[in-house]
């Protein structure tokens, strides 16, 4: 096949998904179009805003963004239907008006809530059969990386199609926000270049590679290391990027597969020498460990993952023999994970002379005296053998061509195809939906005569067709024989096929697998005890960790973890001890506990335990936990943790890497806990520049900057809070002082006329509101479910998920469970 071919056959790809998308959107922009009339109607909502609310939100100003003298009370247009309910949810809070302005009387409120309360339930009921439609969105990124890990049952370890793909745009924090997801050129071209990666990987016929052994012995093994005439060589000190290759001829692994690394090695004079251990910067008292790391020549032998890190014989040389999956090309290198830290040149600079001070008088070399004297990690041998497969070929390749014939003919070709697009739309395919895309393969193979090459060119087609890069609802059986997209607006059931997807989706980021698929082609999926049972199976599946990281890590903004880290001169042990991967594990599990226990949600507002390892701990001044490994750890009053405000995480996150910044934690807690946010200030307001003169404390500070009219309003809500937080610094740590010794006020007076001190005020103010936060909590999880933003129409749906759960004692497997039952949930 010469390469103008293959030009054509990705010209052709890029087209066929270009008029689909095209086609596509131009409908989805049709339904959008459709209008609801407005009824019209009176009520006491008029005279209320005119006596309590127009001053601060109407034509003369408009505290929070908020204007309501325009306002006609007709809750079935779009616009106004938010905002009565945000009025409505305002005055149920007790928030507004505000407790400095003039308060209605009680009758006065009475009449007003039951009012907007009977109009916003009677306008949800009206508009949500109008406004109910397609989920039309595509995959991000790790929907994507999930799907086609799963599409052909790839090991994705080192492998990651999505690189160089746009960033996901968020929305409500969310970014599988169909709203958000756009297109562009420029992904348009990634999605073919993934297709073709994924495909090479998934697609690999003929025999079984041969099984072949690569190994270095003393001095063949190459590194920054010293040889020894007995058959090894020694290395001094750790480096994190100090490697040990296998030989210089070998340029990685041939074949993608499972692999065996075997290290011999062992340490000498761990502990029986002259050297302050101090000085050399190890602890002796640990066991001697190696870590191997994989490598990749492709990218200068740079570590693309840490393997692990194992134990080394003291004085005995001892075998290390691991098992991992490795991409084609890469390699792997070895390292002294916990020996002397620091260069080699240090130490002969510095601590060499001091314990041997004859040693650079001498004419032999001064690293043979140190390394007679100091301690030692020695290498034998290292090698690796593979590749090895537990099945050939491979399931994901037989999953679509695994009753191949000898000699594939255009029929078989076209079944595979057929049989592939069935898994990658999420739904039964049949010819004539494919049509576009089998002709383009079956021209390949008259060109070509490679049934292989045609089979390849098909599958990449599909893996850019709009049906596998969106997730697209159908009109059902009514589809008719071609199968034609729905894209106008219904409030239909979703068939078996869209509710596996939709699951699949929420609960591990991809499709769905063959028992949901077989579920789905029986009708028995929508049936509520069987789904309920595939909940539960679902989520105690390894791919539920996609909930635990995609959605915790959007939920509470973890992903802003470490983009401004803190200085590493001030806080060393955050990076010697890596206590930002440590922070990340211990909100994460935390999660994954509640969810597998159906543990309260309450306890991610305070509990008596969390999870920790030894650096952790240490960090946060807890006595009595060792090692590495993260365990569950009881708490005491004294150690002021508990519950997300006490987690390193939620602490650093909301810091600037210097200093805390209580305006920030303030906000997270509004947003992110109670699920009232304050409002951006209005795009032509400036910021003000509060005057600092006189301000000594950061409480005064803040008190000057709130003084200010244009920022009390929200700032009422968010300092206190944040400044009930100041007692953790920067990272997480608890102080009662700051640097220069002045006492830290952590007490504060909320809105409502609620004191608090400290932390532990802010929990017990939270506590005493369950409903909000579990209201907070559905919100956010319902978002994430359906992949759209919510609207007032969706509050019965929320109120309902709210009631039940409080009914069932708060459980997160029950809310998972509630949201999935959930009528929202199961319609389009």
């Amino acid at each position: 096949m010469n390469h103008g071919s293959k030009r054509t056959g990705k010209t052709v790809v890029w087209r066929l998904l270009l008029v689909a998308l095209l086609s596509m959107s131009g409908a989805v922009g049709a339904a959008s179009d459709l209008k609801t009339e407005k009824p019209a109607s009176s009520s006491p909502l008029g005279p209320f805003l005119k006596k309590y609310c127009l001053r601060c939100h109407g034509e003369a100003s408009q505290k929070g963004d908020r204007r309501f003298d325009g306002l006609e009370g007709h809750a079935t247009a779009e616009e106004e239907g938010e905002l009565l309910q945000e009025i409505l949810d305002q005055l149920n809070l007790g928030d507004m008006p505000p407790r400095q302005a003039t308060r209605p009387t009680a009758q006065e409120v009475r009449e007003v809530v039951a009012w907007l309360t009977h109009e916003t339930a009677r306008a949800r009921q009206a508009r949500r059969v109008q406004e109910r439609g397609v989920v039309f969105r595509r995959l991000n990124r790790a929907e994507y990386f999930n799907t086609v890990r799963d599409l052909f049952g790839l090991d994705m370890a080192d492998f990651d199609p999505t690189e160089g793909f746009d960033e996901d745009e968020s929305a409500d924090g969310f970014d599988n926000i169909g709203e958000a997801l756009v297109s562009s050129d420029a992904l348009v071209s990634h999605y073919l270049e993934a297709a073709r990666r994924v495909v090479d990987k998934g697609v690999r016929p003929g025999p079984r590679p041969i099984v072949r052994r690569w190994s270095a012995t003393g001095a063949q093994i190459h590194g920054k290391a010293h040889p020894d005439e007995r058959g090894f060589v020694r290395a001094l000190v750790r480096d994190r990027f100090h490697q040990v290759q296998v030989g210089k001829r070998f340029r990685g692994v041939p074949e993608d597969g499972q692999y065996v690394i075997r290290v011999k090695a062992n340490t000498v004079r761990w502990k029986g020498h002259r050297f302050n251990v101090a000085e050399l910067g190890y602890d002796p008292d640990e066991k001697p460990r190696i870590r191997i790391v994989i490598t990749s020549r492709a990218v200068g032998s740079i570590a693309t993952r840490v393997l692990g890190e194992y134990e080394v014989s003291e004085d005995v040389p001892g075998v290390v023999e691991v098992r991992t999956y490795l991409q084609r090309g890469l390699s792997f290198a070895v390292e002294w994970a916990n020996g002397p830290r620091g260069s080699q040149k240090r130490i002969l600079r510095k601590v060499l002379p001091k314990y041997h001070p004859d040693a650079l008088a001498l004419a032999r070399n001064p690293v043979e005296m140190y390394m007679g004297a100091a301690p030692e990690l020695r290498l034998y041998s290292i090698e690796i053998e593979g590749p090895h497969y537990p099945e050939w070929p491979p399931p994901g390749f037989m999953r679509f061509f695994g009753d191949a014939p000898a000699s594939p003919d255009v029929a078989y070709l076209e079944t595979s195809l057929v049989r592939f697009a069935s898994y990658a739309f999420r739904r039964p395919a049949v010819a004539e939906d494919i049509g576009p895309y089998l002709r383009l393969a079956r021209v390949r193979f008259s060109e070509s005569a490679d049934f292989w090459e045609a089979a390849k060119l098909g599958l990449r087609a599909l893996m850019t067709s709009p049906r596998f890069l969106h997730l697209v609802e159908r009109a059902g059986e009514s589809a008719g024989a071609a199968g034609a997209l729905r894209l106008g607006i219904s409030s239909a059931r979703l068939d078996d096929f869209e509710l596996a997807t939709r699951l699949s989706y929420f609960l591990w980021s991809s499709m769905p697998d063959d028992s949901l698929f077989e579920l789905a082609r029986t009708r028995q999926l929508s049936r509520p005890a069987v789904l309920q049972a595939q909940v539960d199976r679902m989520l105690s599946d390894p791919k539920a960790r996609a909930l635990c990281e995609n959605f915790l890590s959007r939920w509470l903004e973890l992903r802003s973890l470490g983009t401004m880290p803190p200085d590493p001169a001030a806080h060393r042990s955050y990076y010697r001890d890596d206590l930002e991967s440590a922070m990340r594990r211990e909100t994460r599990l935390l999660f994954e506990h509640l969810l597998k226990q159906n543990g309260s949600i309450l306890d991610f507002l305070a509990s008596d335990y969390t999870f920790l390892n030894a650096a952790l701990a240490q960090h946060y001044g807890i006595d009595g936990v060792e090692g590495e490994e993260f365990r569950r750890v009881t708490l005491k009053p004294e150690h002021r943790r508990g519950g997300l405000l006490g987690h390193g995480s939620v602490l650093t996150l909301t810091s600037n890497g210097v200093e805390t910044q209580p305006v920030r934690r303030g906000v997270w807690v509004l947003e992110n806990l109670l699920g009232t946010p304050p409002a951006p200030p209005p795009p032509d307001v400036q910021p003000v520049e509060p005057d600092t003169r006189g301000v000594r404390t950061i409480r005064q500070l803040m008190e000057k900057h709130r003084s200010n009219p244009t920022c009390h309003e929200c700032h009422r809500k968010i300092d206190p809070i944040g400044l009930g937080l100041e007692n953790f610094d920067a990272v997480g740590r608890y102080r009662t002082r700051y640097a220069k010794r002045s006492p830290i006020d952590a007490s504060g007076e909320l809105p409502d006329g609620s004191r608090f001190e400290g932390a532990h005020g802010i929990k017990r103010y939270l506590l005493a509101r369950p409903k909000q936060f579990s209201r907070n909590l559905t919100e956010k999880m319902l978002t994430y479910a359906l992949g759209r933003l919510l609207s007032f129409t969706d509050r019965a749906d929320v109120d309902e998920i709210v009631a039940a759960l409080e009914r069932q004692g708060y459980g997160l497997r029950d809310l998972v469970q509630l949201v999935v039952a959930s009528e929202v949930f199961r319609t389009r």
